[in-house]
């Protein structure tokens, strides 16, 4: 293993923190929404190749920073094991069990490559503009009525768009555009991560 002074692992936890801070405001900048854009109810966290957290943003909602690594977990136990993940592998949830307790928070994560090497994850949530259902969530009377519930699924599969999976989105909400603008905002933010992960 390398060896590093204090200074150079200042220099190089700083660049982390710039890493997610940088896709965070992808996201913010990016997103159709008001919601995303001016009210900042997103998160961005880099995780290693086990789920757990290395680096957070530090514009997020501090909720979401606890969920990622979580929800990393889960879909790694549960659904798509480390050998199943392939490079532009983009995975898309909001169950208010391994996201952040109600549907209109969208869960996005992307794995990380280096060298043909999986070398961790790099996840997003944000608060959707709209997920179907009955309006004003809080007055739901069950589970259905909160919206379209979207499983762990790959919304890419190397690199792949899932065409099916982003019409039945987009035909369940009310806001299409702006709620697939901030899905397609989310992506974006972890490509931007990935990349600025690379030039490190």
């Amino acid at each position: 293993m390398n060896k590093y002074s204090a200074i150079e692992l200042s220099i190089l936890w700083s660049r982390l923190i710039s890493i997610v801070d940088e896709a965070g405001t992808t996201l913010r900048r990016t997103a159709f929404s008001s919601v995303t854009r001016e009210s900042a109810d997103f998160a961005v966290v880099l995780m290693d190749t086990k789920g757990q957290s290395l680096a957070q943003s530090s514009v997020s909602v501090p909720s979401f920073l606890g969920v990622l690594p979580f929800l990393v977990k889960a879909l790694l136990k549960d659904y798509f094991p480390p050998q199943d993940w392939q490079e532009g592998d983009v995975v898309i949830t909001n169950d208010p069990w391994l996201c952040a307790g109600h549907k209109p928070d969208i869960g996005i994560v992307s794995p990380v490559f280096f060298e043909q090497q999986l070398i961790g994850f790099i996840g997003c949530i944000a608060h959707s503009p709209d997920i179907g259902g009955a309006l004003w969530g809080a007055g739901a009377k069950d589970f259905y009525e909160e919206g379209l519930y979207i499983p762990p699924l790959k919304l890419y599969a190397a690199g792949t768009k899932n065409e099916t999976l982003f019409r039945i989105i987009e035909t369940n909400v009310r806001a299409a555009r702006q709620t697939i603008g901030d899905i397609l905002a989310q992506v974006a933010a972890n490509d931007q991560g990935i990349r600025s992960l690379h030039r490190l």
